[in-house]
């Protein structure tokens, strides 16, 4: 299990900089925490998700063929 603490001088940048680590796999663990440097959030994922999200990926989409109409 990994775990990540992000420090933020202010609740909006907390929000985008969290935001961002959702896309990775990560969850939040616990509530936001007033520290001498701003705020902090505790995030934790545990690699064996990211594996599973991996194998779970769409493939690409197939390209679509363009035809002519003959008249």
């Amino acid at each position: 299990m990994e775990f990540s603490i992000v420090v933020a001088p202010n609740l909006e940048t907390l929000a985008a900089e969290v935001s961002g680590l959702f896309s990775n796999g990560w969850q939040l663990k616990g509530g936001i925490v007033e520290c001498n440097q701003g705020y902090a959030q505790q995030m934790v994922r545990k690699p064996s998700d990211m594996v599973r999200k991996k194998s779970k990926q769409p493939e690409s989409q197939p390209v679509q063929k363009r035809t002519k109409w003959i008249e």
